[in-house]
Order: structure tokens, then sequence, then C-alpha cells
């Protein structure tokens, strides 16, 4: 029980520790089965108007933007045998616990991107004012400030703006240099006669995730030119669900004594999680054209 017991505490403390550059913009849902759920995003439509004398109040509308998501268990067992544990003097026993933690995260983080990657119903699309396109979308002073306006400029069916703000530049490691530059520098190279301050320095924190990049896993979707830009969580672009709202990994130990026909230890690490885009008011991608 007692090497059980740390096992689960150095898998979950390698879990915690590893990075999770989606938890900027997703927002956290719970679910109480594996059944499909229905993520709503109302908007109240028509602004407040004056009470007129008598004090009747006008009704207003509640249009919704909806999206579905579900979640799924996902696990792994592994065993180590009683030889190689006395032979290492249980530091393989440390490793592979924090390996199965990072694992753990890691799945996680996989999903979320391979959803974001995979962009289904056109969620990024000119038609929702969220995809940016041409040779000006590069990342750049130019780049974002095209899509901070973008976001800034959604409005509702009756043309009320939304009032959702930009917080997260999310940006793949090609891309980091560039994306510090333009939110780090104090001046910029300008035109003659032309200001030279920064107009974007630090208007949003900045994200670097590897997965954007990488087509071996993604395939075509990913790229080295592509950017995001996300509203906070509570905003719901995107969606992470865990079951009962449980947000690590299950752990299950088995000792020498729980099989009589092996001398090995074993572990049972589980988890239940899913994605789904959201709201795509709340997130503008860029294809970065140069």
């Amino acid at each position: 029980m007692a090497l059980g017991n740390v096992a689960n505490k150095l898998l979950l403390e390698s879990y915690q520790e590893s990075p999770a550059t989606w938890r900027s913009f997703a927002a956290i849902r719970s679910a109480s089965n594996f059944h499909e759920h229905t993520a709503i995003r109302p908007s109240f439509t028509g602004s407040l108007q004056q009470v007129a004398p008598g004090g009747e109040l006008k009704h207003g509308t509640v249009s919704e933007w909806t999206s579905h998501f579900k979640v799924d268990t996902f696990g792994k067992l592994l065993s180590i045998d009683r030889r190689d544990l006395v032979n290492d003097d249980l530091s393989i026993f440390d490793q592979t616990a924090r390996a199965f933690g990072r694992a753990a995260m890691r799945a996680l983080a996989d999903l979320v991107y391979s959803v974001l990657l995979a962009n289904a119903g056109n969620f990024f699309s000119e038609d929702n004012g969220n995809y940016l396109v041409g040779v000006d979308t590069a990342l750049g002073i130019e780049g974002l400030s095209k899509a901070i306006t973008a976001m800034l400029t959604q409005r509702d069916d009756e043309d009320n703006d939304l009032d959702l703000r930009p917080a997260t530049l999310l940006v793949p490691p090609e891309l980091q240099t560039a994306a510090r530059g333009v939110l780090e520098s104090e001046y910029i190279t300008t035109l003659p006669g032309q200001p030279t301050g920064n107009s974007v320095k630090k208007a949003v924190a900045l994200e670097v995730e590897p997965r954007l990049s990488n087509t071996a896993k993604f395939g075509s979707a990913a790229s080295t030119k592509h950017w995001y830009l996300f509203a906070n969580p509570g905003a719901t672009p995107m969606i992470v669900a865990f079951l009962n709202g449980q947000q690590s990994p299950t752990v299950e130990f088995f000792g020498l004594d729980q099989d009589v026909n092996r001398l090995a230890v074993s572990w049972r690490v589980y988890f239940d999680y899913g994605a789904a885009l959201c709201d795509p008011r709340a997130a503008v991608r860029a294809k970065g054209e140069n």
C-alpha cells in the first residue's frame, strides 16, 4: 500500500507539472456521464431601454450558440517485474510513475489540439468573421492588430457589440520569436515621420504550443505559419470536459500480492475527458501567409 501511495503521488505530481497551454483559453465543464452534452452560450439581444411611465418593461430575446461535447475513457496498464524493482533500487519505479503522469497530460493535450486543428463545421471561417487570410495575416504588428480588431468587432444578430476582449495569442514554436518581438518590443521600425511606439505591446498573453506545427501527428491541419487569438476561458472559445469534474487521472496500484501467478507490481491509469469547439466569436485564426 505504501508503494502504491508513492506511485500515485509521483504520477499526479508529474501530471500537474506538465504544460497545458489550452487552459489559457478553454472553459472547463463537468459531465455526469458519457452521453453527448450540449453547451449553450446565450446572447441576450436588444439593449436595455428606458422604462416608460407605469413601469412596463420591454421583452428581450435570447439567441443561442450551441456545440456538443462528450467525454470518453483513456487508459493504460503497466507492470514492473519484482527483479527490476530490486535491481534498480526503485528508481525505475519513480521514473515510470512520472512518465505515466506526463503521458496522461500529453494525451489530453493531443485531443484538445486535434479538435482545434480539425476545425469541425468550419468553426474558423470568413463567414464567422474569425478566419483571416492574405499576405497581411503573417504574425506581426499589422497581422495581430487585424486579429484583435476582428474579435473586438464581433456583434450579435441585432448588431450589438459583444464586448469580447482578446486575451491569449497562441503560436507554434516557429513563431515564438516573432510573437515575443511583437508583444515585448518597445519600438518598431516605421516609415520616416511615423510613430515608433509599439501599439500592441503586452496587448495579450503568449502561449507557445508545439502541436500546432506537428504535421507528423496532426497532418496538413498543422502549420508553422498559422496562429490563433482567443478571448478568456469565460467566453468559451473551446470546452474541455471531465467526468464528474475530475481533472486528474485515476491511478490504481496492484502490489506483489495481487496476482499469485506473477511476481510483479502493476498499476492502471485511466482518465475521462473530452473537448469541443464552442463559440467562434471568441476565437480568431490567422492563416499567416507571407
